[in-house]
């Protein structure tokens, strides 16, 4: 299953006080002239990436889903950051937080790979070069983008009981939490 991307909005970065990611998707609906009555799936990043940026839009996809009655299609958020990529071989990164970005060998169109590495940030040069890969990521200026998953097969839909994101690693206060508990 795939579609058309009809509109795009670029969100800010939550802050501590706003969540601006639903506003958003509603005012883009809005400017398009669709209704939420008139949606029939929801795509949404599945992870990995920053632990409050992949629950926030995990939560609210899930939300509206659920509240819609309508599948929910959950597609890897590094291939997302591919939208308009001339076709090559890239390492794909996103910020994965301490040092670290979450790191995919894809080949482009088509997203051809699978899976990912946590890798510290010292280390892309080497490991682009070692692959003969063009990094791309944030520190790029490319960030996940839905007109990728346009091209991109989304599988089937998740249960929406069950389903979490793919958070590629614990947030940062559970690490402390669990070290607080072994002492």
């Amino acid at each position: 299953m795939s579609g058309t991307v009809v509109g795009d909005a670029t969100v800010a970065e939550r802050s501590e006080h706003v969540e601006p990611l639903l506003p958003a998707a509603l005012d883009l609906l809005a400017s398009v002239s669709i209704p939420l009555s008139e949606l029939s799936a929801i795509v949404c990043g599945a992870g990995p990436g920053t632990f409050t940026g992949v629950r926030t839009a995990a939560s609210i996809a899930k939300g509206l889903a659920m509240g819609l009655s309508i599948p929910l299609f959950a597609v890897g958020s590094l291939p997302l950051v591919l939208a308009d990529a001339s076709p090559g071989r890239y390492l794909v990164t996103l910020e994965a937080g301490r040092g670290d970005v979450f790191a995919a060998l894809l080949g482009w169109p088509g997203a051809h790979g699978g899976g990912y590495i946590l890798v510290p940030t010292t280390k892309l040069e080497t490991l682009a070069a070692e692959s003969k890969a063009q990094i791309v990521g944030p520190q790029t200026g490319r960030w996940p983008h839905i007109k990728a998953a346009a091209s991109l097969d989304w599988g089937a839909p998740v249960d929406l009981a069950s389903w979490e994101p793919d958070y590629g690693r614990n947030s940062a206060a559970e690490d402390r939490r669990r070290e607080g508990a072994a002492r």
